[in-house]
C-alpha cells in the first residue's frame, strides 16, 4: 500500500447500471499478468476471476469457495493473485474466486475485500455517473454530518400536511 493516497475516477454520460474499468491481474509475487475489465461490484464479498484467466495465466489453485449464485451454491476454485488498479496501485494477496462469466464482457470482478481498503463513492449528478476510488483511505465522508457537499438540501415536506403537494386533498361533502 502506498504511503499517500493514489486515486481514480471514472466518468460516463448516462446512470451507469454496471460499473467498470481495467485493471491487471497478475500470478501472485510475480510480473506475469494480463489486462482486463474488471466489475467494480459492492455487493460480492471477494474478487473473482473467469476460468478464462486463470487458464491464460495458469494458475493454481489455492483451496475451494463455495459461492452463492441466483441457481444455487458452487464450490469453485480459489486463486492468490495480485490487482493492479487503474491508478497504479497493486493489491498483493487476494484470494479471488474463479467463475465461469461475467457480465458486461469482464474477466475479473472486484469485491469488498478490496473496496473496503480505501474510499469509494458513485455519484450521478447531472445524468452523469462519476466514480471515484483512493487508497489508503482518506477521511469519513459523511452527507448526513456534511450534507452541503456542495449541493443545496432538500426540505422535507411530511406527506399529508395541508397544503404538501405529496398527497391528494380531500373533497369536503355538502349536507
Amino acid at each position: 500500500m502506498p504511503n499517500k493516497s493514489a486515486s481514480f475516477t471514472i466518468k460516463a454520460n448516462g446512470i451507469l447500471r454496471i460499473l467498470t474499468s481495467n485493471v491487471g491481474i497478475f500470478v501472485a509475487s510475480t510480473t506475469k499478468a494480463i489486462a482486463v475489465k474488471a466489475i467494480w461490484d459492492t455487493g460480492a464479498t471477494g474478487s473473482a476471476i473467469t476460468k478464462k484467466i486463470s487458464k491464460s495465466l495458469g494458475l493454481i489453485s489455492t483451496g475451494f469457495a463455495d459461492v452463492n449464485t441466483a441457481n444455487g451454491i458452487t464450490r469453485q476454485n480459489t486463486y492468490t493473485i495480485d490487482i493492479k488498479l487503474p491508478n497504479g496501485v497493486l493489491i498483493q494477496g487476494i484470494i479471488a474466486t474463479e467463475v465461469d462469466a461475467l457480465s458486461g464482457g469482464c474477466d475479473a470482478l472486484i469485491g469488498m475485500d478490496v473496496i473496503t481498503l480505501g474510499d469509494f463513492s458513485i455519484t450521478n449528478h447531472k445524468g452523469l455517473t462519476c466514480m471515484s476510488f483512493r487508497v489508503p483511505s482518506g477521511h469519513v465522508i459523511d452527507y448526513v454530518k456534511n450534507p452541503n457537499y456542495g449541493i443545496t438540501p432538500i426540505k422535507n415536506i411530511p406527506a399529508g400536511k395541508k397544503g404538501s403537494n405529496m398527497s391528494p386533498k380531500k373533497k369536503k361533502r355538502k349536507k
